[in-house]
């Protein structure tokens, strides 16, 4: 189902897939993020059920989003559950011990969510909501997308690779995407040097003006090592031309040539 979405072909997945995704969200998923004691389930049913981290709850959210459900109406619980899980950093962490002593935020987990109230709100923000989508912005523009806060290390070089479908998962195009998809929203300026930045990090991944594939989620050359599927495997193997993700540059790209 998310593959589908990031094809941009939500209207391909059954309407008994996403009904069955629905059912699992509202009945046997958890609705809150376990830092503490006060947040665990207590009976044996509600052990029993799916326990969420923000990555995955907000893929879930964008999927059934872009197939047509109100998720604010079925599951409002999710939207609050990322703005209550924002970190001082502007960031979210999936890792409860984060969110409880170091309070540092994670890239991966923090895309997902911004991503979602970013696209998936149509109507005017709130002031909450405002805020959650400016500090996310803040956090990737300090950390420069890819990079130790104030220093020019990078957090993980794998980020540097396109990658395809993504899922969870991060790169540097992912978060120029977001960077530029929020200031046109919010109508806020541009953060042109971390987008040129970025846009040199992804040079050796360009042929011809299209994005090659850089690495993958699943299967034998991915960060999980898993079993895929055929569609899985067309679209987004390694070395593989992505009309996607070059979509996606062209547009990075001549938004930050016309400022």
């Amino acid at each position: 189902m998310a593959l589908l979405c990031e094809m941009g072909t939500p209207e391909r997945i059954p309407d008994c897939a996403i009904a069955n995704a629905l059912t699992l969200l509202k009945q046997s998923t958890w609705p809150k993020f376990v830092v503490g004691e006060k947040d665990k389930p207590l009976s044996d049913e509600d052990r029993a059920k799916m326990d969420c981290c923000h990555c995955e709850l907000a893929v879930f959210y964008m999927v059934l989003s872009a197939c047509g459900c109100d998720m604010d109406a079925e599951t409002p619980w999710i939207r609050r559950w990322f703005l209550t899980h924002q970190l001082p950093d502007g960031g979210l962490n999936c890792s409860p011990g984060a969110n409880c002593s170091s309070r540092k935020s994670s890239v991966v987990s923090t895309l997902p969510p911004l991503e979602a109230i970013l696209r998936f709100t149509r109507r005017e923000f709130t002031a909450q909501e405002k805020a959650f989508l400016d500090d996310g912005a803040r956090y990737l523009i300090e950390h420069r997308l890819c990079r130790v806060k104030g220093r020019d290390d990078l957090i993980n070089p794998e980020w540097l690779k396109p990658i395809f479908p993504r899922f969870f998962e991060y790169d540097v195009l992912r978060g120029m995407s977001y960077l530029v998809a929020w200031a046109e929203r919010r109508q806020q300026p541009l953060p042109l040097e971390v987008l040129q930045e970025g846009l040199r990090l992804l040079e050796g991944w360009i042929y011809d003006d299209q994005i090659r594939i850089g690495t993958q989620v699943f299967g034998q050359r991915g960060r999980w090592e898993s079993d895929t599927f055929p569609l899985l495997d067309l679209v987004g193997s390694v070395g593989t031309i992505s009309p996607y993700l070059s979509r996606e540059y062209a547009k990075i790209r001549d938004v930050v040539e016309a400022s």
